[in-house]
């Protein structure tokens, strides 16, 4: 015989849930729906509507009620199928826990005994809280809690008398008395219960008649979450079950992440805006679906609802069917899975030109009939200003992460468009050439080797004999201008291609490779070249974004992490100890390019990895300020590619940089402040690179920006002071060439003279330069 006093300490088999750091619940895995509650919090209602039902004299019997059997007997006789359970409550907990359903002898006389041990050890009330959360209520419901949940979507105090009753009647054959699957079974078990409790004085009649009106049905309602994170909710699931294995499903675990609602919202709305921004560009790809072409479907109001229900998976844009399309006043009118008309104004669709290829779109439409026909199935989504907008599920991806610089702390992760389109985390799986984003990581090794930020390089078309190819190969600057001496500042605000090669040899290929070493970023073999510095190097964002943390955390390499605790029982039974960056810390680096360091500095044991000196991380991060505020300043007057962040945040803290690959395969913006670090990328899975729009070819600036914009707008809104990045004493303010720039103890100034006038095409024979003239 089992031991009963086991059932004092019983834990139930819970799912595991997913929280963000500010307790919103954004995941439950587990293929069983269970939410414990303590006797006190379910209605009495409730625990007399089961025990009118299961076991009327529950409290007066021992565990087993021979009245009960005989009356149970007496109806089964009489109405030839049993409408009362011949099982005590302490039976069936009995059963619950400790044996099958096979129907012996032997078991049935275990159950007897065990059912006399239960009521020895424990109260009545603890033998009916253990019976409400465990027994089996359908659709993987365990509990009167989550019943309540998975057919009406409620709390146990919210319920109806109705709906207290209709759940109640369930232990009898759950799959088949439900309201879901069975409406009207449902309807008629729900009838015996109020009729028992009715019988029993439990209710009135007024009640009674009330209840017994209520509609019947029910629909099936999924885990109650509180903020839509499933790319957040699937890493950390992953995680747990990594830490646990299997029985992180059941165990009950709460695994708290690093996301707050704030950022998470606000990345999930920039990906969501940038790639619809995007999609737009490129034109109207007409509906997929119209009903009226749909065979052997009869177009009635509950089939069009339905129709529409299956449709509605995405966040933010939901769909509707074309009822009437109006030129005269320039809008369409369209219905809701809920039956209600709404109306798309002119204003929110006159961007649908037809969509031709990737580069090239149609006429703009001039009416709605243009491109709409009565019956298509359509996406719309509400704008800022509450207006209705006219949109499609883009071709195109994206991803955005976010990083807390101080720890590696993950304050945002969007993997791509929509969970539910594409379940791929771009962020994490996903490795991609970086273009321009790489640069800086070469400028940074110039600053190691000593180079002063304003030397000066010229940029004028460049030819290269490659010994690899035994080819010549002919960079060029996008777009396609030449303005010969500029400081490396300018070259990198301004992504200049051919400033960055110079760069590189100088700094040597072999040395630039040791150097993003520090970054986390291993170059491959093959990507060990001189186009190294224009981002042929593949990475995936996640780890960009936390090489570019070290520009903003001041020098220090720290690793990113998802899950802070995990949570059992009330206990904590894991948590985070991520290693800290801390600026404020003695430079601990002396030697940037061979990375030594001063032993006399006692570093603490949570203290991350210092790559870059202080000093060192606050010039390249200023190069990058440039390439948002241009060179105002310092001493220089030009802009940078990364401008339109200044104006559409309105802070003045940002420092970023873009990045487009070869054919605009990739575009990236990865850009921070001393809180926040993000990067952002747009592209397609496959080959196919973005395109121009009629608006001009996409690209870093142009597609990848804007996200990062919009989120940085949203998480760092104007209530967060400007998080700016201190500067370090050793750094200094000198002029070289006339030129004024910070600069480190023992820097060198590198001056390189133009060979000729600069061009703005690459049709002036270049033929001539020399390698000696070049540098």
């Amino acid at each position: 015989m089992p031991d009963v006093e086991e059932l004092k300490n019983v834990t139930f088999e819970t799912p595991m849930q997913i929280f963000s750091s500010d307790g919103l619940l954004i995941g439950e895995f587990g293929e069983n729906k269970r939410i414990p509650v303590d006797i006190k919090d379910i209605p009495v209602k409730m625990q007399q509507a089961f025990l009118a039902i299961e076991d009327s004299r529950f409290y007066e019997h021992s565990g087993i009620d021979p009245i009960g059997i005989i009356r149970a007997a007496v109806v089964s006789i009489s109405n030839a199928s049993a409408t009362q359970g011949a099982s005590t409550i302490t039976q069936q907990v009995a059963r619950n826990f400790f044996l099958t359903r096979e129907k012996t002898i032997k078991r049935k006389l275990k159950e007897i005994f065990i059912s006399w041990r239960i009521e020895q050890v424990l109260t009545k009330d603890e033998i009916l809280e253990l019976y409400l959360n465990k027994i089996a209520l359908g659709h993987r419901s365990y509990g009167v809690a989550a019943a309540a949940y998975v057919y009406y979507g409620k709390e146990l105090k919210d319920l109806t008398l109705g709906e207290i009753a209709t759940i109640a009647g369930l232990p009898k054959a759950p799959s088949t008395l439900n309201p879901i699957t069975s409406p009207t079974r449902a309807k008629e078990r729900r009838h015996l219960v109020l009729g028992r409790m009715l019988d029993l004085g439990y209710i009135t009649k007024e009640e009674y008649e009330a209840a017994d009106n209520e509609p019947s049905g029910a629909v099936f309602h999924g885990a109650p979450i509180e903020l839509n994170a499933q790319y957040v909710a699937e890493e950390a699931r992953q995680f747990a079950l990594e830490k646990f294995g299997e029985e992180a499903y059941t165990a009950g675990l709460r695994v708290y992440t690093t996301v707050n609602s704030k950022d998470q919202i606000a990345a999930q709305y920039a990906v969501f805006k940038g790639l619809s921004d995007y999609d737009q560009r490129h034109g109207y790809r007409k509906a997929l679906i119209n009903v009226r072409n749909i065979e052997d479907f009869e177009i009635t109001e509950d089939n069009l609802k339905k129709l529409l229900a299956q449709n509605d998976v995405y966040n933010y844009i939901h769909p509707g069917i074309v009822t009437k399309i109006d030129d005269k006043n320039q809008n369409v009118q369209i219905m809701r899975k809920n039956g209600f008309a709404e109306t798309i104004p002119w204003e929110g669709m006159k961007w649908a030109r037809p969509f031709i290829n990737d580069r090239r779109q149609g006429n703009a439409p001039r009416k709605p009939s243009d491109f709409l026909s009565a019956g298509d199935l359509i996406y719309t989504y509400v704008t800022d200003d509450g207006k209705l907008r006219l949109s499609q599920v883009p071709e195109a991806e994206a991803a955005l992460i976010a990083l807390r610089p101080g720890d590696g702390a993950i304050a945002a992760m969007v993997g791509g468009y929509d969970f539910n389109k594409s379940k791929f985390n771009r962020v994490i799986q996903s490795s991609r050439q970086t273009g321009s984003n790489f640069k800086p990581f070469i400028y940074s090794a110039a600053v190691a080797k000593g180079i002063a930020v304003n030397s000066t390089l010229v940029d004028e078309p460049l030819r290269m004999w490659e010994t690899g190819s035994r080819t010549w190969w002919e960079p060029k600057n996008t777009p396609n201008r030449y303005d010969g001496v500029m400081t490396l500042r300018e070259g990198l605000a301004r992504s200049k291609n051919i400033i960055s090669i110079k760069l590189i040899n100088k700094v040597g290929i072999d040395a630039a490779v040791e150097h993003v070493k520090k970054f986390g970023i291993e170059v491959p073999k093959s990507q060990q070249v001189t186009s190294m510095a224009l981002g042929v190097v593949e990475v995936s964002p996640l780890q960009l974004v936390s090489a570019y943390s070290v520009f903003a955390n001041g020098g220090y390499k720290v690793t990113p992490y998802l899950v802070s605790r995990i949570e059992k029982d009330g206990q904590v039974i894991y948590e985070a100890d991520p290693k800290i960056a801390d600026p404020s810390f003695p430079d601990k680096v002396i030697n940037d390019i061979s990375l030594k360091y001063n032993d006399d500095i006692d570093v603490p044991e949570n203290s991350a990895e210092q790559v870059l000196s202080h000093g060192h991380a606050f010039i390249v991060s200023d190069l990058l300020r440039s390439v948002i505020y241009g060179g105002a300043g310092i001493d220089h007057n030009f802009g940078g590619t990364g401008n339109r962040a200044a104006r559409y945040t309105g802070r003045t803290d940002l420092h970023g940089k873009t990045g487009t690959t070869n054919d605009i395969h990739d575009a990236w913006f990865s850009g921070f402040n001393a809180n926040l670090v993000a990067t952002a990328w747009v592209g397609f899975d496959d080959s196919r690179n973005l395109g121009h729009s009629y608006a001009g070819p996409e690209g870093g600036a142009y597609t990848a920006l804007p996200i990062f914009t919009e989120f940085f707008k949203r998480a760092q809104d104007k209530n967060v002071p400007p998080a700016l990045i201190d500067k370090p004493k050793e750094v200094t303010m000198q002029t070289y060439n006339g030129v004024k720039d910070y600069v480190l103890p023992g820097t060198f100034v590198v001056s390189q003279q133009p060979t000729g006038q600069a061009v703005e095409n690459t049709g002036v024979n270049t033929s001539n330069i020399s390698e000696e003239s070049i540098f």
